[in-house]
């Protein structure tokens, strides 16, 4: 197949997309990729790059043609606005350059959905088909982004909405729930379940230490308010489990808020060890006893399936999570530890303590349910095949 990918983000940022084209090259597919200059997360073009009209570049057998964005985004509304409005317009008239010879076009959707609208134009002004991959449910996440619910706002996501997904060939969507919002647009639309996988990447042992005369609990990755730390640090306060060690590995807008909380609370076995690097995750978790899963209950979050979750499954150690929706459906219907209400902090220190009450055999079942789950619904190669053959199936022959 000729696959034309249409992102907002590719390499050299580090998003998933990354590797779903790897792999369809890997299957013998000729792969373009139409994205800005990369610029994510700070909103500047990355150094060694410049914010181009139009180029082109090779990434192995992968050719990606990018164009120029509106620096700055990330820290005005209104130049975020704006900058979702250029990249509909620029994409139309780039994706109108690429499209001769393409068999199908995949929209990886993170961000704004408008990311899908030069693909739509493309469908309807050459007829090629496409596919929205969605990976941030409308309308859910622009307003949990601050954004009103109100017109004009409401107008233009709803507008959107209908347009993309009325005008898709077929719909893949990284997380089961976002059904629940699609179906509420198009009731008999039909979607095709494709999550995220695990990205094979190098491995390194930990300098990081843990005090192997306790219980040592552990979250890894971003310190943010999304990541609900503070009620998880007043819960396990109250759980008063002095034998006990939550060890918070990572860092973010809200360390510094997240160190006084546990100061508050008088609770000194809270140990802040900061960044560390990505390939030293898998030694971290081994080293621990119990994972830690904590997200605010919001509902753009709720209907996502934590990525984060993948890495504690390949670890196959029990998980504690303090989570609504779909992250806290995939731990209880697969029996992986133990979750709670994430605004509740009695709650959240009554599962800390019934983590504890996790017996051997409990803990043998849950790493075969863990790996069970790595080697199906989050298998690399069983989710391409579903999405190269979906692709097959709708190419015009």
């Amino acid at each position: 197949m000729n696959i034309l990918i249409v992102t907002e983000v590719f390499y050299p940022e580090n998003f998933h997309v990354n590797d779903f084209a790897k792999a369809m090259v890997e299957r013998g597919h000729h792969v373009k990729v139409m994205t800005r200059q990369p610029a994510y997360p700070a909103g500047h073009v990355y150094p060694g790059y410049s914010n181009d009209k139009y180029s082109v570049e090779k990434w192995g057998e992968i050719e990606i043609h990018r164009f120029d964005i509106i620096e700055g985004y990330r820290d005005s509304k209104l130049k975020k606005i704006e900058n979702y409005f250029y990249y509909v317009k620029r994409g139309k008239q780039v994706i109108s350059q690429l499209v001769d010879g393409m068999d199908i076009i995949i929209v990886y959707h993170t961000g704004p959905l408008s990311v899908a609208l030069p693909a739509v134009y493309a469908k309807k002004k050459f007829g090629i088909p496409v596919i929205v991959w969605t990976h941030d449910i409308w309308p859910d996440t622009v307003y949990m982004y601050g954004f009103p619910n109100v017109p004009p706002v409401s107008t233009i996501t709803n507008h959107v909405i209908k347009d993309v997904y009325g005008h898709a060939d077929a719909i893949m969507v990284s997380s089961v729930r976002f059904g629940d919002t699609i179906h509420q647009y198009f009731p008999d639309a039909e979607l095709t379940y494709a999550p995220n996988w695990m990205v094979d990447s190098e491995e390194k042992p930990t300098s990081l230490s843990f005090d192997s005369s306790k219980i040592n609990f552990v979250f890894t990755g971003n310190v943010s308010k999304a990541q609900n730390l503070e009620n998880t640090i007043r819960g396990f306060a109250r759980a008063s489990l002095n034998d006990a060690v939550l060890n918070i590995v990572g860092d973010g807008s809200t360390l510094d808020h997240e160190k006084k909380v546990a100061e508050d609370v008088g609770c000194k076995n809270v140990v802040f060890h900061g960044r560390i690097p990505y390939e030293e995750i898998n030694s971290v978790l081994s080293k621990n006893d119990y994972l830690v899963l904590p997200l605010t209950p919001m509902a753009g979050v709720d209907k996502t399936e934590p990525y984060k979750l993948q890495s504690y499954l390949k670890s196959g150690k029990p998980v504690l999570g303090i989570i609504k929706g779909a992250g806290r459906e995939i731990i209880e219907e697969n029996g992986l530890g133990v979750c709670c209400d994430p605004v509740d902090v009695e709650d959240i220190a009554r599962g800390f303590r019934e983590m504890l009450n996790l017996t051997d055999e409990d803990k043998a079942r849950i790493k075969a349910s863990a790996e069970h789950l790595m080697n199906t619904r989050f298998c690399r190669e069983a989710i391409v095949d579903r999405i190269e053959s979906l692709s097959n199936g709708l190419i015009r022959h």
